[in-house]
This record gives structure tokens, C-alpha cells and sequence, in this order.
């Protein structure tokens, strides 16, 4: 992978802005702020939408649905599984609101690289 990717994920994972690694990106838990209050840049120009939020929900499903029915059906009584299942629910829950923020700053500081937009059908 190349350094420059490599180092606007870290700056994304670090939750700072991909042009000079220092300002912070988020005014709220998931609000950007307008400009990078370091370097001044426009963090308006890319919108990250979904995408985040479906790479994080992707990626727990995959990994915590599996060990949620194992677990589930590990065990005999129903106040154990009940238990077990809503212990899955809720440390899925939780690793959701945790990686949610770091993806969304590193899809945006690639955006923002990139020059990425929205895609269009027009030649």
C-alpha cells in the first residue's frame, strides 16, 4: 500500500485531518466540523454518507452473529440463552459505536485525496 494511503488511515484512525495529521475532524461524536481548524481545509467538499456506517454494521455482523449463535446454542436453559443473546446484541452494539467514528474520518480523508464525488451517469 502506498504511504500517502497509509498515512491518511492512521491520521483517520487517530480521528485528524488527512491534509496535516493535526486538527481534529469532528465537532460532535459524528459532525465534522466545516474547515480542519489547523490547516483550514474544507471538509465540506466530501460527503461520506452510508458508507461507513454499512463497512462497520458489515463487518461486526460477520464476526459477532456467528459467536452470538454459538453461544446461544451452547447452552441449555432459556434464561441462559436469553442472556447469552442479548450479551451479543449488545457488545455488537457497542463495537459499532466504537469503530463507527474512525471509519467515517478515514473514508473521508480519502475522499478528500482523492477527489472522489459522487458518481454520474453523464460522458
Amino acid at each position: 500500500m502506498d504511504d500517502e494511503v497509509i498515512a491518511l488511515i492512521k491520521s483517520g484512525m487517530n480521528l485528524k485531518c488527512g491534509g496535516c495529521g493535526q486538527g481534529k475532524l469532528f465537532r460532535g461524536y459524528l459532525k465534522f466540523h466545516d474547515n480542519c481548524p489547523n490547516c483550514r481545509q474544507d471538509l465540506t467538499v466530501a460527503d461520506t454518507a452510508d458508507g461507513p456506517a454499512f463497512f462497520v454494521g458489515f463487518f461486526t455482523m460477520i464476526v459477532f452473529a456467528p459467536i452470538t449463535l454459538v453461544l446461544v446454542q451452547s447452552v441449555d436453559s432459556i434464561f441462559a440463552k436469553i442472556l447469552w443473546f442479548l450479551a451479543g446484541i449488545m457488545l455488537c452494539s457497542v463495537v459499532c459505536l466504537v469503530l463507527l467514528p474512525p471509519v467515517k474520518a478515514i473514508l473521508l480523508n480519502l475522499q478528500i485525496n482523492y477527489d472522489s464525488g459522487e458518481g454520474t451517469t453523464e460522458k
